[in-house]
């Protein structure tokens, strides 16, 4: 069995980087989404405690995280599956800013952002990387690393660019 080739495993929508778990279909749509004053937003960089994030947050709202994984992964239906949500949403994104639905920033939707030291995160994307069949193959520490630093890879955006 051959690896799949990068160009099938990743797309470019808005400039960066996505893999095929995230459809165009879902991120164009994304613009239309209709957020929810109550919603709140955890905002963090791949591999940077999200779901770490999501635990405390189920602690404190006393609620469930019923979406584990970023609005970004799916398809369309992700979308509607998300709208027959009742009320207090707890959404976790790995989109920066300027990507965001424009009605979470227009309805002032609450937005925790996580960070986590950068050295950290590069170490846990480059064995995400490694272990995931869906992302392209990086042989070395170093080639991954020179991808992290320009923000060629998927999902990774220029350390410049990452925080708000």
């Amino acid at each position: 069995m051959s690896n799949p080739s990068e160009a099938e495993l990743i797309h470019r929508f808005k400039g960066i980087s996505f893999t095929t778990r995230s459809s165009p279909e879902l991120l164009k749509s994304l613009d239309t989404f209709d957020a929810r004053e109550d919603d709140v937003l955890l905002v963090s960089y791949p591999k940077s405690g999200t779901h770490w994030l999501a635990g405390v947050i189920t602690k404190l709202y006393n609620t469930q995280v019923i979406l584990t994984s970023p609005i970004e992964f799916g398809d369309i239906s992700r979308l509607e599956e998300l709208n027959k949500l009742s009320s207090k949403r707890i959404i976790p994104t790995h989109l920066d800013y300027n990507m965001l639905p424009p009605n979470f920033k227009n309805k002032k939707c609450k937005m925790i952002y996580i960070s986590r030291n950068p050295k950290d995160t590069a170490v846990s994307m480059y064995h995400y990387y490694r272990d995931n069949p869906n992302l392209p193959t990086i042989d070395t520490w170093t080639a991954f690393f020179d991808l992290f630093l320009k923000g060629d890879g998927c999902y990774l955006q220029p350390c410049k660019d990452t925080f708000w």
